[in-house]
């Protein structure tokens, strides 16, 4: 049988063949944002009346009315954005159905996206697969900062978007007011939609600020910003999301989510419905502290490492360690047991084999075991 050219051009995802490596060996695993902590208690507990309640059929495709009003609440109470819960919000599969159903309903065949690298590995192939072409550009090593001046050399008269993600996954940036304010004005001088993936914005650390183009002036005609209450309330097999968009966008961005999933998961959204964003219980000073530890492990192993400003991940840099990563990495899962990411898996071209990407979310003496391996690993290796 023929398979579409759209979807031969999109590889498969890297980590693959090492969870199977790691699940033959029990590896710890420290590569996939699975946090340790459970969801906040009246979320369960809502979720689980409203299964016992019978509300087991379809609800609105836009996404239960009381779960849009509560998001849009939190946004206005957390970010200072106005949103319009009936016209502007819509509840999706996850933020990865938020960010698809966006690229299929702002760009045409051919037309380019702006992907900032390293990125979430799902982005590229996303673009390809509606018909866009990726044109990536690559944020400065030396602190993971984001020149728009780079952005506005990629921009081409076929461009139609820029993705971009705050908190950074796999790096840890919280872009500040300049990174994001460049990317804003770029796309009103080009007409360009911002795609703004922001699921870590509730884990921001040492006092900074969440910044959401959707929040500056003029954002509201070019920005279209994906959120996820899986991650934000610990639950990421619930798979919730959401997307913020003005109304005419928004009602393009429906259309194609009635005609991809129809609608979401609606036991699952009464339970997210219980709280509003800004009344989660916070467990933000937990993981910056697990941040912490890890950072800390991993600089006195020799690893030089930038400490996370946000998000669920950091990345180690395996050059003073003289060794490249992809081959550290198949060591540490075959022979310490230990799981982490290779970096390559996180840029689409010109990536250097000296990045491991791994997370501070998982259980903490699970962490701990994994930190302790990985250093007895190295400590033989040079021994």
């Amino acid at each position: 049988m023929r398979v579409s050219r759209r979807c031969t051009r999109v590889a498969g995802m890297e980590l693959t063949e090492l969870l199977r490596v790691a699940e033959r060996v029990k590896a710890i695993d420290i590569a996939l944002g699975i946090p340790a902590a459970d969801p906040p208690a009246p979320v369960v507990d809502a979720a689980v009346a409203a299964l016992r309640a019978g509300r087991h059929q379809y609800a609105d495709p836009a996404g239960l009315p009381e779960l849009r009003a509560a998001l849009a609440a939190g946004l206005r109470r957390t970010h200072g954005i106005d949103v319009d819960p009936a016209t502007e919000l819509t509840i999706t599969c996850g933020a990865t159905e938020a960010l698809f159903a966006t690229l299929l309903a702002v760009t045409d065949p051919g037309d380019e996206v702006v992907v900032v690298q390293p990125c979430y590995e799902s982005y590229v192939g996303m673009v390809e697969l509606v018909g866009a072409v990726p044109v990536v550009v690559g944020l400065r090593t030396d602190g993971w900062r984001l020149d728009p001046a780079d952005l506005a050399a990629a921009v081409s008269a076929r461009t139609r978007a820029i993705i971009l993600n705050t908190p950074h996954n796999p790096t840890g940036r919280v872009f500040d007011a300049a990174e994001v304010g460049g990317v804003l004005r770029l796309c009103r001088e080009r007409g360009l939609v911002c795609v703004t993936d922001e699921v870590y914005d509730h884990y921001v650390f040492d006092g900074a600020r969440h910044r959401s183009p959707l929040s500056l002036p003029g954002g509201r005609e070019h920005v279209v910003l994906a959120g996820s209450l899986s991650k934000t309330l610990n639950a990421t097999g619930w798979r919730i999301g959401f997307c913020v968009a003005d109304p005419a966008t928004t009602s393009a961005i429906r259309r194609v989510h009635e005609r991809t999933t129809i609608g979401t998961n609606r036991p699952m959204q009464h339970g997210a419905a219980a709280l509003a964003l800004d009344s989660l219980g916070d467990n933000r000073s937990w993981v910056q502290q697990q941040r912490d530890l890890m950072v800390d492990r991993l600089t006195a192993m020799g690893f030089a490492v930038f400490r996370p400003e946000g998000g669920w991940f950091l990345m180690a840099d395996t050059r003073p360690l003289g060794v490249p990563a992809g081959a550290l990495c198949r060591d540490l899962v075959e022979r310490a047991g230990v799981l982490v990411a290779p970096g390559e898996t996180f840029f689409a071209e010109g990536g250097e084999d000296r990045w491991l990407r791994m997370t501070f979310v998982r259980d903490p003496a699970a962490t701990r075991d994994a930190l302790d391996r990985i250093e007895r690993f190295l400590a033989d290796r040079t021994g």
